[in-house]
């Protein structure tokens, strides 16, 4: 079974530790975005990563705006379940842009990454990798072309319904996937919140949500 969570920030969670008191050997867990390793210069951010990168459990993440960009890119690439992950151990790998997974017979489409507010910026907590890169834009109209336009899920850490401080490029492929890409469910997460925006998106926070 497939699970979502979203936005640690570097913090235990209740959903979290849900995951891990029923996760099997089967079983998945999403994070979709935020998670926060080595993000704050701080001791319980350290002993957070330190945490984290000891779970027995099978979980994957992409990126959200409020990540250490420098400290994901140390991590090998590897292939898996069809795409590009960046592989942290045995159990946890980085889902990176652009990439389609297969995952139990289910196709996903994955896009991280966010635009943070200015104050972030001041405070020296930024990276401009929170933005995507032409080269991952690309990548993600290249394989939706090669699936012909259509996966059962799409997960991204924002899905901007509010249309604030939009990245530009990432509202371009956000209109494009709604207008263009046939697909069942949209996880995502950023907001902070749990709800059903309609039937096809959902946004997800600190709520242990099971696939549908």
């Amino acid at each position: 079974m497939i699970y979502f969570i979203s936005d640690l920030h570097g913090e235990k969670s209740e959903a979290l530790e849900a995951y891990l008191k029923i996760a099997t050997e089967k079983d998945l867990l999403i994070i979709l975005g935020d998670v926060g390793l080595n993000f704050y210069d701080t001791l319980e951010n350290m002993e957070f990563t330190r945490y984290f990168m000891s779970l027995d459990k099978k979980i994957a993440f992409l990126d959200g705006n409020h990540e250490n960009f420098d400290y994901l890119k140390k991590f090998c690439c590897k292939e898996w379940n069809g795409g590009e992950v960046g592989r942290l151990t045995k159990n946890i790998v980085y889902l990176k842009r652009g990439n389609i997974y297969t995952l139990e017979g289910k196709t996903f489409f994955v896009f991280g990454g966010c635009k943070s507010s200015s104050k972030w910026k001041e405070n020296g907590l930024w990276y401009p990798e929170e933005e995507p890169s032409d080269e991952e834009i690309n990548l993600a109209y290249k394989n939706l072309d090669k699936y012909n336009y259509k996966v059962d899920y799409i997960c991204t850490h924002n899905y901007d319904y509010k249309k604030k401080n939009v990245s530009v490029k990432l509202m371009e492929l956000t209109d494009f996937i709604d207008k263009n890409v046939e697909f069942k469910k949209w996880y995502s997460g950023h907001w902070h919140q749990n709800f059903e925006l309609d039937n096809k998106h959902r946004v997800v926070y600190d709520k242990l949500i099971c696939i549908e």
